[in-house]
């Protein structure tokens, strides 16, 4: 069972980009003094990059969606102090044992409280992952945590963050000067992500490194289509491409996957551009290394060679020039009011 809890709703309290929630720690069973802990809860949205980062659409957590909040011991097993249920629009008591404690936030949507009835420490937790078939960029799983010193009155701000990383593919070329093929396009008839992360932990050990991920090696067109938001990974391409660049914008997601190179059974994530040369079918699949969540990877692509005959061979440097730019996704502006 989950740890007994009250509740007690005090006032609305909802901010233009930050969301405050008051959560008064109240004896239990087990306590012999009363803690309060005030959670500022802040969200992070996307930004694209250009010269500097500016905003793109995103939402914050509705108000009346749930956010879940866990107090855990600090010390090792970490066991399972208390456990709430928030209202995003709402202000609540909780309860709570006194000392030190690792506070946790997940905003998951609809997800049944009986989630986390086997929630018995901290380590349980890291186990739960987030899963691309349930998230999406504009109402996106969020998660944070924070530690709590000892205390009558205490105070943490957690960032509440996306396991989600965007890929911005933003203009593509193809020049194929010098070659036995001047004078041809590549005919792009599909884009993809490759190796992209599928499942992520948001907490623990390894939370940078997708779970699992999807088109390994080959699209598994059939996997993709079973996503709510196929989309996500899968586009058609851009037609044929010439010297004439192509500006596009074309947005795709998955979750971060935060290695330099790849090594056994941690590939980096790629975009893969699959399609003509004249009658030859070639890949130009991308490595993405660093492919950090929340962040924004915009790519400008100029084909140069034929490409690979192999989705699973990376495009080499004879055969694309890139430029990458990357930032961090943005808070949008924080207004502090007094109820």
């Amino acid at each position: 069972m989950l740890p007994d809890y009250c509740l007690k709703k005090m006032t609305n309290a909802i901010h233009t980009g930050r969301m405050s929630f008051i959560i008064t720690v109240t004896r239990n069973l087990f306590a012999c003094r009363t803690s309060a802990a005030l959670l500022a809860a802040l969200l992070q949205y996307p930004a694209f990059f250009c010269c500097t980062p500016v905003p793109a659409p995103a939402k914050r957590i509705a108000a009346g969606e749930y956010i879940d909040v866990f107090f855990f011991d600090t010390l090792s097993p970490q066991y399972l102090d208390s456990y709430q249920r928030l209202k995003a629009d709402d202000v609540l008591y909780a309860m709570s044992s006194v000392g030190p404690k690792r506070v946790v936030a997940l905003s998951v949507g609809s997800k049944d409280a009986m989630t986390w009835a086997d929630i018995r420490t901290y380590a349980d937790l890291c186990k739960y992952c987030f899963s691309l078939k349930e998230d999406s960029p504009g109402k996106p799983l969020m998660a944070s945590e924070g530690i709590l010193g000892d205390g009558i009155s205490r105070v943490v701000d957690l960032q509440m963050r996306t396991s989600l990383a965007r890929v911005v593919l933003g203009s593509v070329a193809c020049d194929f000067s010098d070659t036995p093929y001047t004078g041809q396009g590549f005919d792009n008839r599909l884009i993809y992500m490759q190796y992209a992360g599928v499942e992520a932990r948001p907490f623990g050990p390894g939370h940078e490194i997708p779970l699992s991920t999807i088109n390994q090696g080959w699209l598994d067109s059939a996997a993709v289509m079973s996503f709510p938001r196929p989309d996500m990974l899968l586009q058609s391409g851009l037609g044929t491409i010439w010297r004439q660049r192509i500006k596009e914008e074309r947005e795709f997601w998955c979750y971060g996957n935060d290695v330099d190179s790849s090594a056994l059974g941690r590939p980096v994530t790629r975009i893969v551009l699959d399609g003509y040369v004249g009658e030859h079918h070639c890949y130009y699949p991308i490595e993405l290394p660093r492919l950090k969540a929340g962040h924004t990877m915009r790519l400008d692509v100029t084909i140069l060679r034929m490409g690979t005959p192999d989705p699973d061979i990376p495009a080499g440097g004879d055969m694309i020039k890139l430029e990458t730019r990357t930032a961090p996704w943005i808070i949008r502006d924080e207004r502090e009011e007094t109820f």
